[in-house]
């Protein structure tokens, strides 16, 4: 196997515009790719520096629903910062909670896709 890394993860959005307004604007994404494809636009976002991607999929196209079920979980080094400038966004973010490996916060983009930050615990953290 020759397998490097995951390229991307596909959400599927109800509109391409929304959708990239939320993950750029408020998730701090980057636009990587916005192009014509055969199943409709192609829009990828990725975090600065990420080698993976997320597309954007209008799965009206193919007749399917957007929302989910998609989980997306984002690595955090602040989650009480990450969720206060959430909710300032206007963001609803479930309140953390402590887990055997970190702390956890969730909420849902535009089209209801489950979006969770974690700041793991460090090893040192753990009880034994």
């Amino acid at each position: 196997m020759h397998i490097s890394r995951l390229q991307f993860v596909s959400v599927p959005v109800a509109d391409h515009v929304k959708a990239c307004g939320f993950y750029i604007d408020v998730l701090g994404f980057e636009l990587v790719m916005d192009l014509a494809g055969p199943h409709g636009q192609f829009v990828m976002v990725a975090l600065p520096g990420a080698q993976t991607g997320v597309v954007l999929v209008d799965f009206s196209v193919e007749g399917r629903d957007p929302g989910g079920p998609v989980h997306l979980q984002l690595h955090t080094d602040d989650l009480e910062s990450d969720v206060a400038e959430l909710r300032a966004a206007g963001v609803t973010v479930g309140n953390p909670l402590d887990r055997p490996w970190g702390r956890t916060a969730s909420f849902n983009d535009p089209d209801g896709n489950l979006i969770s930050l974690l700041q793991p615990s460090r090893l040192g953290d753990r009880p034994s």
